[in-house]
């Protein structure tokens, strides 16, 4: 008797025999960083059975044939959350921009044969990133989204929060479930940075599935060396404190080695929707920073319509939309903000610096490189028209890519600067004790300093606010000194405009007094102004 085994059974077959075992139940995978981008890499899976999971590895493709990888490694940490066991693996010492191929083997079987890639470390080499957020309600719409990302094979996904709508277990489990319709046909799994929502009840929803470097969740990556850096910010706990003081020390000691300074977290600081109310802590104590240290550009999520503004930057001078004003040279652009999913809002609150907005399921597809960033939006419902990009071609669209075409034009392309020295540079100087003689002068100074006109003190923020005008365009100083003549305080603002500005020196732990604010513009002077502070 002669038995015919069709070709799909004979398939399975070999499939078994190479594994050595049967299917490990192993489901859910994601990957994502707790360390150097380049040189590691976490692989994140729910283990739904079977016992002692490792991940074997490799730089070469060796299938299923597990007993030909020669790296080897256990679940750093097990973590019992949203229904899931969720196993976690540390990957180090690994080669940047290099594609790693791996298998989940445990008591029961092997897993699927996957890879990922982890990050360049030379500025040449340009990266695509993915940036959005909001997937919550509508799974046909997220799933939609998720297939488009695996068309567009990015070098990693910027996820700005609200994941799911409530938070649970099964949620998550379908979340994650539809997350592997992310991955490339071939296995290829992209990288997620996430950031937390407000539909992520805790901090601890992300640390359990993401495996969060910082366990407030807001933290910092570092792409291609000298290329990019990436915060992940956290607007769901105190925006100042710990976490500005955070941001500020890392954009002193950090901002100025790297081309590109990227952000992103939830709450959009002016929605793009008037459903939604504004954020004018962030306005406070984010937005000043990102102007003073040139952050590039911004990823905001939240509302669920669609937007990218002009760079701008926060002002309270009288030309001001809601606490900004547009600024082509210095200032800073916003995208986003949301449609991942979410149940759609209308786009009914534009601003004079906003360059377009709009309302459809899209998440924004970043091109970096060494002289520009280009930024696009992708319509993904139209995923079905897509085919997935060869991985030497993603910087090339093919024709008919479904892309939003507003009327200011489907790309917003951001030049580098001409430095990456900060827009502000905030240097006191210590004080010395004041001989006799220079407390005399001290005392000229201030009844001098009085019959100057004043300039205003914004004493819970700490911050001088100083209107000015240049003569010409071109750079300008302002300098505060105490009645000693000491510094203590001062930025420069480069590449002026001579019309009527407003700048805002901050000058945390001012003691109360009279002040005096020079602005000049080269060797001449502007203004003189009495700062008291009371």
């Amino acid at each position: 008797m002669i038995v015919r085994i069709y070709r799909p059974v004979l398939f399975v077959i070999l499939l078994a025999g190479l594994s050595n075992y049967g299917w490990a139940r192993a489901e859910r995978f994601r990957v994502m960083w707790h360390g150097d981008p380049a040189t590691s890499m976490v692989i994140g899976w729910d283990q739904v059975s079977g016992s002692n999971p490792r991940v074997v590895y490799d730089s070469r493709d060796h299938g299923l044939s597990i007993n030909n990888y020669p790296l080897s490694e256990p679940a750093h940490h097990i973590v019992e959350a949203k229904m899931m066991r969720n196993h976690f693996v540390r990957l180090r010492n690994l080669r940047p921009n290099t594609v790693y191929y791996f298998v989940v083997v445990d008591s029961e079987g092997s897993s699927r044969r996957y890879s990922f890639k982890t990050a360049p470390a030379d500025p040449e080499t340009p990266m695509s990133i993915v940036a959005g957020g909001d997937s919550r309600n509508y799974r046909a719409a997220r799933r939609f989204a998720n297939r488009m990302v695996s068309k567009i094979r990015p070098d990693f996904i910027m996820f700005a929060g609200d994941m799911t709508g409530g938070d649970s277990g099964p949620e998550w489990i379908e979340w994650l479930t539809d997350w592997q319709e992310t991955f490339g046909e071939d296995g290829r799994i992209f990288p997620i940075v996430v950031a937390r929502g407000n539909h992520e009840s805790s901090n601890k929803t992300l640390l359990q599935l993401f495996d969060l470097p910082n366990p407030e969740g807001y933290y910092a990556f570092t792409f291609g060396g000298s290329l990019l850096r990436l915060y992940t910010l956290n607007s769901m706990i105190a925006v100042g404190g710990d976490q500005r003081n955070w941001l500020e020390q890392d954009l002193q000691q950090n901002g100025e080695s790297f081309q590109w300074r990227l952000a992103q977290y939830h709450h959009a600081m002016r929605p793009h929707t008037r459903a939604k109310g504004e954020k004018d802590q962030q306005v406070v104590y984010w937005a000043p920073l990102f102007f003073a240290y040139q952050i590039d550009l911004v990823l905001e999520s939240d509302s669920h319509v669609v937007k990218w503004t002009y760079p701008i930057r926060p002002s309270r001078g009288t030309e001001n939309d809601e606490g900004f004003v547009r600024d082509d040279e210095n200032g800073t652009v916003y995208i986003g903000e949301g449609c991942w999913g979410a149940p759609l809002r209308n786009n009914d609150d534009e601003k004079s610096w906003t360059r377009a907005s709009d309302s459809f399921n899209q998440f924004k597809l970043i091109f970096v490189s060494r002289d520009k960033i280009e930024v696009r939006t992708v319509i993904t419902d139209r995923v079905e028209e897509v085919s997935a990009l060869p991985d030497d071609q993603r910087f090339v669209l093919p024709p008919g890519f479904p892309l939003w075409q507003p009327a200011t034009g489907p790309v917003v392309t951001i030049r580098a600067r001409q430095t990456n020295q900060p827009a502000l540079s905030l240097k006191p100087v210590a004080r010395k004790e004041p001989t006799d003689e220079v407390q005399e002068r001290s005392r000229r100074n201030v009844r001098e300093w009085t019959k100057l006109p004043k300039t205003g003190f914004d004493r819970e923020q700490e911050l001088a606010i100083i209107e000015y005008q240049p003569r010409e365009r071109g750079d300008v100083q302002i300098k505060v000194f105490d009645i000693y003549n000491q510094l203590v305080g001062q930025i420069g603002l480069r590449n002026r405009q001579p019309t009527k500005q407003t700048a805002r020196i901050p000058l945390p732990g001012l003691r109360e007094g009279v002040y005096l604010v020079s602005v000049k513009q080269g060797d001449k002077t502007l203004h003189y102004y009495q700062l008291l502070c009371e």
